[in-house]
């Protein structure tokens, strides 16, 4: 299968788009193909869609919990939804963040649910990522008591929020037949583990204004 949107290349955009790119290059390593096609084809929403992914997933860009906890939600959400573009992504992105190869093979099933690979924790995050992506958490009391025997409620919120921001990408990346980059393109992504902060990602955003209204003025 062959992608079915087109997105445009770092070379030939402008404007927004252009702008779009850069701050994926920045705040998540490297444009990905779901980005260049949002940002080719809805660039006023995609500009925002990058700070929500950024802000949610990366390290100190808005989020307080462990990245780690985030980065197993995200990981297992694609699993569930057998995604396996975002599941190459996450799993990258994961491996960046200290998640080791063992890990993510006993992710795949129930495995991890007796893994010593894991802590308490650990399990509790990748039960409600399989719960909520399952629609099963609304009536899972022991999904439900996991997150509460292990995290404050803001813990919760964002664990939770890493899990349903990839249950829509998931969605997006299969309806578009979204092509794969290579894996040495994807693990640009640890690029954007460290060395980022809230105040770089507000300033960034603060572009958009500008850039946007010559747009629609030129229009």
């Amino acid at each position: 299968m062959s992608q079915r949107i087109s997105g445009l290349s770092h070379e030939e955009a402008t404007g927004t788009t252009k702008l779009i790119y850069e701050g994926s290059d920045r705040f998540l390593g490297r444009t990905a193909n779901l980005q260049r096609i949002l940002g080719t084809h809805s660039p006023y929403i995609a500009r925002w869609f990058g700070g929500l992914v950024a802000s949610v997933r990366q390290p100190d860009l808005g989020a307080t919990t462990e990245p780690r906890l985030r980065g197993l939600a995200s990981i297992k959400t694609s699993m569930v939804n057998a995604c396996a573009y975002c599941t190459a992504h996450t799993s990258v992105f994961g491996q960046g963040l200290g998640v080791s190869e063992a890990e993510l093979e006993a992710m795949m099933d129930d495995s991890y649910k007796t893994s010593d690979l894991f802590d308490a924790r650990d399990k509790a995050v990748i039960a409600w990522s399989e719960a909520m992506t399952l629609n099963k958490a609304q009536r899972d009391p022991h999904a439900w008591q996991g997150m509460k025997d292990n995290f404050n409620d803001t813990e919760i919120v964002e664990i939770s929020m890493a899990c349903a921001m990839f249950n829509m990408i998931n969605r997006l990346n299969d309806s578009f037949w979204t092509d794969l980059e290579s894996e040495e393109y994807n693990q640009k992504q640890w690029n954007a583990v460290k060395g980022l902060s809230v105040d770089e990602i507000e300033a960034f955003a603060g572009k958009f204004a500008e850039v946007g209204a010559a747009e629609r003025t030129a229009k």
